[in-house]
């Protein structure tokens, strides 16, 4: 299983190089990211694509938990971190439960009646498809008609049969990035996505 640390700043340039790439054959009306993990590569998605960008909350029961031992888990050195989440991942236990609470977060009124033909998803990390494939869906029910491509910065494998992800720049890694609860640059992260979002 492969490792990787990326920070703010790598993260954000590798999505402005990926973002221009992926403009090459396809030029999305709407950026819609996966909250929270999905933020800092839809705002750079959205810089490129000079598009409106929205957001999607996914939650699933559990995640609660990982909020709260997530700067336990910091303090961590990264072979045990990485060892603990390699745990996680082979465990499977994501897969059994599907069910994810899905909505708009704000701003989908403003877009909703627009011309929207096309929609790129943007998300950190696609695990077991699940909650893709739900997101997918509930964009659906706004834009029934839109073409939906997904760029997600990683994808397992173990994903493909539920979800399909166009876009990729990294497969089965485990990636700490600055929206990871256990990264140094976590609290910056979540200040950033306070200010510029609206979650009420």
């Amino acid at each position: 299983m492969q490792h990787l640390e990326l920070t703010r700043k790598a993260l954000e340039e590798q999505c402005s190089t990926w973002a221009n790439n992926i403009k090459e054959v396809y030029q999305p009306d709407l950026i819609i990211y996966i909250a929270r993990g999905g933020y800092l590569i839809g705002k750079q998605m959205r810089e490129v694509f000079q598009v409106p960008m929205i957001g999607v909350s996914t939650v699933r029961d559990g995640n609660g938990m990982k909020e709260k031992i997530g700067p336990l888990v910091a303090m961590l050195p990264n072979c045990i971190r990485n060892l603990l989440i390699s745990i996680e991942l082979k465990s499977n236990k994501h897969a059994k439960n599907t069910e994810r609470k899905v909505r708009f977060l704000k701003g989908v009124e403003d877009v909703k009646d627009k011309d929207i033909q096309k929609i790129l998803v943007a998300e950190d990390s696609v695990d077991t498809g699940n909650s893709l494939q739900q997101t997918i869906k509930t964009i659906r029910t706004v834009f029934p008609d839109a073409e939906i491509k997904v760029a997600s910065l990683n994808v397992w494998d173990k994903s493909k049969n539920i979800a399909h992800v166009d876009y990729a720049l990294y497969e089965n890694t485990i990636i700490k990035s600055p929206m990871s609860k256990d990264s140094k640059e976590y609290k910056e992260f979540r200040e950033i996505y306070r200010k510029e979002v609206d979650e009420r």
